[in-house]
């Protein structure tokens, strides 16, 4: 996958974003979480013209009074008169006001996406993911290069509106390689399992005409004995066809006392080695921080742009994630996605590398030699499909 590809995602996004502050509206309603389940809503825009009039009506009397033969006044005859001016003003106002119906579809690639109650979603996510750096050893350099295929299923149930169980499945296939820059042979070493599940609950706390808020907590076992207690946090902010937010996500992860990093077997030299990462005899702590923009792109389509930085025990990373979401319907939908590092601190990190005679066991790994390696040249990338059902 290349950089350009992922900068013009970025660019896409920014772009998105700036549209959205600049053209503010409520005519996307679409974001609004709080009618996902696709229930028909009322527009109504009141049309009103007015207007004024105002007439004046003149009233006009005019009295004659003579002297008679028998009146003892004076011998004079006068007019006596007086006008009187009436005003009225009446106003007349005409209001149209039309309904139009419309059905909202709720975007399942939205990073906030949780159903509603009774609803259950389904993401299955098949993904490429390769790590590769180099690291020095006594007779020279040696490239690693790790390639993994999975294949992960998250299942959702909406338990009430706000609340939702969720469970969780991964499938890995796993092919590692040591080759030795000075032709002392290449090691490949391959594993393949049912290796992490899971369960969690999700629950929107915050879902306004502007903001909108999840917080989840799960628990994890991978196949080797290692726990996973994960906390999420994501708090978006609604404007025109895009949701722009902000994640905090924190995992305490419990090794039970093993040691772990780069494991490489090698049969048909009766061979083992090890490129340590760290001892686990404590909890390790790891955590995420990380900006993104989530945006409608049309009818269909929508944009994802993910920005992250990741503290991961024994090394920091600044990744970038983008990712095009096509939803033809309420149910369905597809979510292409690419993510790189930009950044990893792993680059000048001085680790212990132990070899040793199979078979490997503990009295072996402390029988082993230890040598100092420096770490270079460190990427990860990876892309993968994501299918999605909300039913």
């Amino acid at each position: 996958m290349k950089m350009n590809f992922l900068s013009v995602l970025a660019v896409i996004g920014c772009v998105a974003a700036t549209d959205a502050l600049a053209n503010r509206s409520e005519m996307y309603s679409s974001i609004d979480m709080r009618n996902s389940n696709g229930d028909t809503i009322s527009v109504k825009r009141g049309n009103a013209d007015g207007y004024s009039s105002t007439t004046t009506r003149r009233y006009e009397r005019r009295n004659v009074r003579s002297t008679g033969a028998y009146d003892n006044g004076n011998n004079s005859t006068y007019e006596r008169g007086y006008a009187r001016t009436e005003t009225s003003t009446s106003t007349k106002r005409r209001e149209d006001t039309y309904t139009n119906s419309v059905k909202r579809k709720y975007f399942i690639a939205n990073p906030f996406y949780q159903p509603l109650q009774g609803q259950v979603g389904s993401v299955t996510t098949g993904e490429y993911l390769q790590g590769t750096y180099k690291f020095t050893s006594p007779t020279g350099g040696v490239d690693r290069k790790l390639g993994e295929w999975s294949i992960k299923e998250d299942l959702s149930f909406g338990i009430t509106d706000r609340i939702a169980l969720q469970g969780m499945a991964k499938y890995n296939n796993d092919k590692l390689t040591w080759e030795d820059d000075q032709g002392a042979g290449k090691h490949t070493y391959k594993s393949h399992d049912l290796n992490v599940y899971g369960l969690g609950v999700q629950g929107r706390i915050v879902d306004t005409n502007e903001w909108i808020s999840t917080l989840a907590g799960y628990y994890e076992h991978q196949e080797e004995g290692i726990n996973y207690y994960i906390a999420d946090f994501k708090l978006g902010y609604k404007v025109a066809r895009s949701t722009i937010y902000g994640l905090l996500r924190g995992w305490a992860v419990d090794m039970d006392g093993d040691v772990y990093g780069d494991y490489m077997e090698e049969e048909s030299l009766n061979q083992w080695g090890m490129l340590r990462y760290g001892d686990a005899n404590d909890t390790l702590f790891m955590a995420e921080l990380g900006m993104g923009v989530w945006s409608v792109l049309a009818e269909d389509w929508t944009l994802n742009v993910e920005g992250l930085y990741g503290s991961y025990d024994w090394h920091d990373q600044f990744s970038i994630k983008g990712a095009i979401g096509f939803q033809p319907n309420d149910w369905f939908a597809l979510n292409l996605y690419a993510k790189t590092s930009l950044y990893d601190s792993a680059n000048d990190k001085h680790l212990k590398l132990r070899e040793g005679t199979l078979p490997m066991t503990h009295e072996a790994w402390n029988a082993a030699p230890v040598v100092d390696v420096d770490v270079s040249k460190f990427r990860e990338w990876s892309v993968g499909l994501q299918v999605m059902f909300q039913f």
